[in-house]
């Protein structure tokens, strides 16, 4: 019988991927206002519509560029942002897929999505009767394997621990939580693939690995054990920490 008879829909937060798009929106905005502002200067400086045509279209053609440029560059830094940004038109898909699962949690879980810490942008924190999950999206390919106390992908490593990180990720949130005096409790930290064929069948150094289509069935299996009270004052404390 499904532990989730009645779900209605977990609290989210925040929406994935919002903060970028919004920064994407911003710059857009500003640049058409500077640009309408510069035209509007010269038409009042130079008195006429035909000394526009006449010297201030050259004008306007190099402010527009100007623009561009700095627009593109704008957008350069904002990709760098957090490590995801290299893949980031499909890390945006995967947490896309992954947030609709999220969502279909009941009202007593709660969802901050996009969190960032000085260890890294955490894709989900997931908060409820089952406890605290810190969830890392993967939008990686292939066939996911346990190599000793490693990931492999067909066969080969991964670029990067992404073991380490999820601790490192888990870590930081236990020890925020513990300095803000809510509460001392460990995020158990959960990696999903979204677009791979998941072999591993136990948990890698303590971090369950899953692939998205199993992870319905792992957070039924999980345990009910949080008070409601203590999920709120948890989920409360993350949000005020984050300047969105």
């Amino acid at each position: 019988m499904s532990d989730f008879p009645n779900a209605k829909g977990a609290v989210r937060y925040l929406k994935a991927g919002f903060g970028a798009r919004k920064m994407t929106y911003s710059q857009l905005a500003i640049g058409l206002s500077f640009l309408f502002l510069s035209i509007g200067g010269i038409y009042r400086y130079m008195g006429s519509s035909q000394a526009i045509t006449s010297l201030g279209l050259t004008v306007m053609v190099i402010v527009s560029v100007k623009i561009y440029l700095w627009a593109e560059e704008m957008g350069d830094k904002a990709d760098k942002f957090t490590d995801r940004a290299i893949a980031w038109k499909e890390g945006a898909v995967a947490e896309e897929g992954v947030l609709g699962l999220l969502e279909t949690l009941p009202k007593n879980y709660f969802v901050i999505d996009d969190f960032v810490t000085k260890k890294g942008t955490i894709d989900y924190i997931v908060v409820g009767p089952k406890g605290i999950l810190t969830i890392e999206t993967k939008s990686h390919k292939g066939v996911v394997t346990k190599n000793e106390e490693k990931l492999s992908r067909d066969g080969h490593p991964f670029e990067k621990d992404f073991i380490k990180q999820a601790w490192a990720q888990s870590y930081f949130v236990r020890d925020l939580l513990a300095e803000k005096g809510v509460c001392v409790l460990r995020p158990q930290p959960v990696i999903v693939f979204t677009d791979a064929d998941v072999q591993v069948k136990e948990r890698i150094r303590g971090v369950h690995i899953i692939g998205i289509k199993n992870l319905h069935a792992f957070m039924e299996g999980l345990p009910v054990w949080m008070s409601e009270r203590l999920s709120k004052g948890i989920i409360d404390c993350l949000w005020s920490t984050q300047n969105y």
